[in-house]
């Protein structure tokens, strides 16, 4: 079944609207595309032609991949992989997603065992990550050799428009009313990341509950002046 998406409009009203939602929407109809991400989101909606059974997402800090793996997990009834899982509860032709394989929080005899029984019960694994799997720490000759194999989809740091795009949901996700001025006020100033724009909103909602102030260009300025 294919992966639905949400396209990336930027939004041209004077206000972002309230979400009902306290908490962050990880569906995939909030997950943006854009450049930065297009061509990853397009390998996990192709998994039937994927070149091998197993695929990475890689991406810095904040980037999405979470989302993007747990929408794909969620389409496709996948089997979610911990530190406490065993390769033996796997079942022939499934789904199975492992976050952070390259934190070590995976034995790597087990990430070895993991990678073959995927294979001979013709499953589909994937694993999320912040760099590419021919640099992970990893010690185990057999398993460098089969990371080196693994076909990955790279998401890159945003763009402006995705960046906009980016402040936009997460102010949304935290029932922020935020003019759209105060976003383009922000966007040539900020560090071109997703953790920073994160961050950044983190402390703008904190800072407006502290001070009781909306959150405006001049709070704004006082945020990024304090990053400097």
């Amino acid at each position: 079944m294919p992966l639905k998406f949400r396209m990336n409009n930027i939004v041209r009203t004077t206000q972002i609207p309230l979400e009902l939602e306290h908490t962050p929407s990880f569906d995939l109809s909030d997950f943006i595309i854009s450049s930065a991400n297009e061509k990853a989101a397009a390998l996990l909606n192709s998994w039937q032609s994927w070149p091998s059974h197993t695929v990475a997402l890689i991406g810095p800090k904040a980037s999405g991949k979470s989302h993007l793996a747990a929408g794909w997990a969620k389409e496709n009834d996948a089997f979610i992989f911990t530190k406490n899982s065993k390769v033996s509860d796997l079942k022939p032709d499934c789904f199975i997603v492992c976050e952070d394989a390259d934190s070590g929080v995976i034995e790597e005899q087990t990430m070895f065992h993991l990678y073959n029984w995927v294979k001979e019960i013709k499953g589909k694994l994937l694993l999320t990550a912040r760099s590419h799997p021919t640099k992970w720490q990893v010690d185990l000759p057999d398993l460098r050799s089969r990371l080196a194999t693994i076909t990955v989809g790279e998401i890159k740091e945003p763009d402006d428009n995705l960046l906009i795009a980016l402040l936009i949901k997460l102010f949304s996700d935290r029932q922020l009313q935020v003019n759209i001025n105060v976003i383009h006020y922000i966007i040539p100033r900020i560090e071109r990341s997703f953790l920073a724009v994160r961050l950044l909103v983190e402390e703008l909602d904190e800072l407006s509950l502290r001070n009781k102030r909306k959150i405006t260009k001049a709070l704004a300025r006082d945020c990024l002046e304090v990053k400097k």
